[in-house]
Parts: structure tokens; C-alpha cells; sequence
């Protein structure tokens, strides 16, 4: 039930091949495709779990808004490069799952960015839960909010500077209305039905803790929604 509940807006799933339109994004460099010989770059690894056993996922779709792609393998990872002191955007794309996006500045180190599997079945049953729907026309926007353990950083608060309905967070049995981490629940604040654009994020940290961008530190940069998408953002306190 952990991995159910914390899959259900943490990513996309399947085989479906990535979109040759990709938009592009803020601190992409698409215009600088075919002459990227100068520009520096580091590898993300991203690590695709499955939303109701933990295990990795073979074989979904992760495409960076400069054209690499690759699958994931049989541990569920993927690794593709992205450039330095700038900020990065992944496409996931799964059959029967809704497009995500996983975004976030980086610095000029190697880096990991661990997300979940899911259907659009599952994000129908915590809709179902909450007595709530996701309307077609808007995005989701996910804020994963963790010590640098992974462990939930408790007391977090997430926020947004564009309109939402109401935000939820994942308790440990199930999802409940609230902006902020609980005890006992998983690392992470939806933001559901927010009109696209490019929306700012912010989070208030525990008590005595800080807690920066991942995984190059500092700010958020203001992040990007699109219309039928989960944009997933990463937040790690000390």
C-alpha cells in the first residue's frame, strides 16, 4: 500500500515512444541541437520503481528536450546527459499512463532522480479517495519534499504562485487534502488542475532544517505545466 499510494502521481508508465514535438521548455537548449560539442554535460540517471511493489520497471520511454532518449533497463534506470549549471527536462511516456515531466536545476555533478510508476487508473482511485476529478485541460504539478536519506522531511510545506485545487499528500494508508509532508506519509505535496503555463514553487522547510532545489541547490526555477501532464520536482533538506 506504501508503493500504491506514493506511485499514484509520481510518474508515467509503459512503452509509448516519445513525442517528436517536444516543446521547448525553460533552460533547455534546443536551439543549440548540432553544435552541442561545446557544451558541457553530466549524467542523470533516472530510476523508474514500480508504484505497487518498489521494484524497478523495465522499458519505459525517458527523452531528454534535446533529443537523447533511451529506455530504462531491467533495474528500472535510465541514463541520459544533461547540461551543466542550467536545468533539466525529462519527458516520460508510458502507455495507459499520463505524460510526466521531471525537471529541476543542476549543478555540474552527476546526479539520480528516483520517481514512481503509474497508471491512469491509479490517479482514478485517489480521485476516488478524495472525492475529487482532474480536469483535462490542466496539469499536475508534483513536489517531492526529502531529507538527503530520502527519508520524508515531516512539516515540509509546499506552495505554488498559480491557481490549483486543492493540494494533497500521501498519509500512510491514504491521500488526504493538505499542503504539507505528514508524519508517518511520503515526501511529497500534488497540486492538481493547474492552468499551464510556468508556475514558481516553493516550500517551507521542517523546523531548524533548510531545504534546496535538487539536485543543483538553491531556487526552483520556475517550472513548466503543460495541459494533461504531471510536471514532478524534487526538493532535499538538511
Amino acid at each position: 500500500m506504501r508503493f500504491f499510494l506514493l506511485g499514484m502521481l509520481a510518474t508515467g508508465c509503459g512503452e509509448k515512444t516519445p513525442d517528436s514535438d517536444t516543446p521547448a521548455l525553460p533552460g533547455s537548449d534546443n536551439d543549440l541541437i548540432g553544435d552541442t560539442g561545446s557544451i558541457e554535460t553530466i549524467e542523470a540517471t533516472v530510476r523508474i520503481l514500480s508504484a505497487t511493489s518498489g521494484a524497478g520497471v523495465a522499458d519505459v520511454a525517458v527523452q531528454t528536450t534535446n533529443g537523447e532518449s533511451e529506455t530504462t533497463s531491467t533495474d528500472g534506470t535510465a541514463m541520459l546527459h544533461v547540461d551543466t549549471d542550467s536545468t533539466f527536462a525529462l519527458s516520460v511516456q508510458g502507455e495507459g499512463a499520463i505524460d510526466h515531466l521531471l525537471f529541476g536545476p543542476t549543478a555540474d555533478a552527476d546526479f539520480e532522480f528516483i520517481t514512481f510508476l503509474a497508471t491512469e487508473s491509479l490517479l482514478g482511485t485517489v480521485n476516488s479517495y478524495l472525492g475529487t476529478t482532474t480536469t483535462p485541460d490542466t496539469g499536475i504539478v508534483v513536489v517531492g519534499i526529502d531529507y538527503d536519506d530520502l527519508s520524508p522531511a515531516v512539516g515540509a510545506t509546499a506552495s505554488l504562485d498559480s491557481g490549483h485545487d486543492g493540494p494533497w499528500v500521501l498519509g500512510s494508508t491514504l491521500p488526504a487534502i493538505d499542503d504539507t509532508v505528514p508524519a508517518g506519509g511520503m515526501g511529497m505535496v500534488a497540486f492538481p488542475n493547474v492552468a499551464p503555463g510556468d508556475v514558481s514553487v516553493s516550500v517551507v522547510p521542517p523546523a531548524g532544517a533548510s531545504c534546496t532545489a535538487f539536485p543543483g541547490g538553491g531556487e526552483m526555477p520556475r517550472v513548466p505545466v503543460l495541459m494533461n501532464q504531471v510536471t514532478v520536482v524534487a526538493f532535499h533538506c538538511r
